[in-house]
């Protein structure tokens, strides 16, 4: 499923001179400790109302998810190193190590090397392999994640794959460059053939 990703931006970001007040007003929680606005969110600006839509979906994802907050980063984590979303995966990492999550952990949910993971973060790694690879799961699969979860939750585990999925697209087909250094390398990875 990787990507190609251009070696530089295909769609420049909007200067914030050039956006609307209730543009400027939807970013104002994302920008970086400069008072920047996230690459990804000025690139994504150039369809204002749009943005605007995605970011109150973007939030329930990111921030009202009924997910454990460290099973969510792994799951996003997973999709950014499948699909070499390097700004996804940078923007992540550093959200995943503020969430407690050790560069080892970050790196086997990544890679596939789920052995030393809890049953729970190796059930919604297999399903977020699965949807990112057929878009549904299995009824094994399917009995697992309800015994572990609630319906709301499964929810929410499809939700986040298929919003994270979505901004590895834009990211790969836009061309959304990194803001400086990578917070961790980027693995190279392959599908896993069997989920633990």
């Amino acid at each position: 499923m990787s990507g190609e990703v251009p070696e530089k931006a295909r769609v420049r970001p909007r200067d914030e001179g050039e956006l609307h007040e209730k543009t400027l007003a939807s970013l104002a929680p994302y920008r970086d400790r400069d008072g920047r606005i996230y690459t990804i969110w000025a690139t994504l600006a150039h369809h204002e109302d749009a943005l605007r839509r995605f970011i109150v979906f973007g939030n329930h994802v990111l921030g009202k998810n009924t997910l454990p907050l460290p099973s969510r980063e792994l799951m996003i984590l997973r999709i950014a190193a499948r699909a070499q979303a390097a700004y996804e995966w940078d923007q992540h990492v550093r959200i995943a190590r503020r969430a407690g999550l050790a560069d080892d952990t970050i790196l086997a949910a990544a890679t596939g090397e789920w052995d030393a993971l809890d049953e729970l973060d190796r059930v919604l790694l297999a399903a977020t392999d699965s949807l990112v690879d057929r878009q549904g799961v299995d009824d094994e699969l399917w009995d697992r994640l309800t015994g572990r979860l609630s319906v709301e939750q499964v929810i929410d585990v499809l939700y986040t794959v298929g919003q994270y999925l979505t901004i590895a697209t834009v990211i790969n087909t836009l061309g959304v460059q990194v803001e400086g250094e990578l917070a961790l390398p980027l693995p190279v990875v392959q599908q896993k053939e069997e989920a633990a």
